[in-house]
């Protein structure tokens, strides 16, 4: 009796062992593959800072990465891209996959101290929406998109930068001692104007106006100049000789900003590249 009893527990004993095991096996297989999945995640977000810190660097490898020519630009038009060429002193990137193996619902890219033109912006979030990159590229560090529809920009401007832009043309304009102070809705310039042989000392404050989707226009609501407020018809004309503070017909780029915002020290516009048209 004893001895069935011992079988009985040993071979009880042996199912539970083998069910622990078992158990041990579909745990450990589970957690290698979440390790192995996290490597991979973790590999590719390595994979995709490098990319786009490269395109982002080097204009032979931003124009290399074909989202232009998927966007309809021309060759001429693609042989500018030296001038708009980011050189980010940082990136972050943060991809949402789709789905597909090469697809991403999004990818975000945030990077400071942008150079555009002669402009330095504090900070550009690219965002490219519905596209697909070339794993095999991006496994050797490089970016080449395979689809792209869209580049969404949300960029913010110091004022000491946009004041260094103004300095650029304000010989040009008569303008000198330019100083830019920006409040939420609302800027302040001052300055000095030649107004034939005298040159005077002005204060304007007002908003940006979105002129229409390409041009941006200083809305001056007062302008004080040698201490004296003045009319609506001198403030015209010095609007005349200082607007539009941006001209996006002037660059070979499809841009449409949708809205630009002063912020307190910087100015926030939000704008897309779009296809070409025709």
């Amino acid at each position: 009796m004893k001895k069935s009893f011992d079988r009985t527990f040993l071979h009880q004993l042996m199912g539970l062992s083998s069910k622990m095991l078992l158990i041990l096996l579909v745990f450990a297989s589970a957690t290698s593959s979440a390790q192995v999945s996290a490597t991979a995640v973790e590999l590719q977000q390595q994979n995709l800072e490098t990319a786009f810190m490269r395109a982002f660097s080097d204009p032979a490898e931003f124009r290399n990465t074909e989202v232009f020519q998927l966007l309809g630009y021309s060759s001429d038009e693609i042989s500018e891209i030296g001038k708009i060429t980011p050189r980010p002193a940082s990136i972050t990137v943060h991809a949402e996959p789709n789905g597909q193996i090469d697809g991403f619902k999004n990818i975000r890219v945030v990077c400071t101290k942008v150079l555009y033109y002669n402009l330095t912006i504090d900070r550009v979030t690219f965002e490219f929406p519905d596209c697909r990159l070339c794993l095999a590229e991006l496994s050797q560090g490089r970016l080449r998109f395979l689809d792209s529809g869209q580049i969404k920009l949300r960029t913010e401007v110091s004022s000491a930068d946009i004041t260094r832009v103004f300095n650029l043309v304000a010989r040009a304009r008569k303008l000198s001692r330019l100083k830019i102070k920006l409040d939420k809705d609302r800027a302040t310039i001052r300055g000095r104007v030649q107004r034939g042989l005298l040159v005077v000392e002005f204060n304007l404050t007002g908003d940006a106006e979105l002129v229409n989707p390409g041009i941006v226009d200083f809305r001056f609501d007062r302008l004080v100049m040698n201490g004296i407020a003045m009319p609506r018809n001198a403030v015209s004309g010095i609007s005349k000789q200082i607007n539009p503070v941006f001209d996006a017909n002037k660059t070979w780029l499809n841009l449409n900003i949708a809205s630009i915002n002063i912020r307190r020290g910087f100015v926030e516009t939000i704008a897309t590249i779009e296809r070409r048209k025709g």
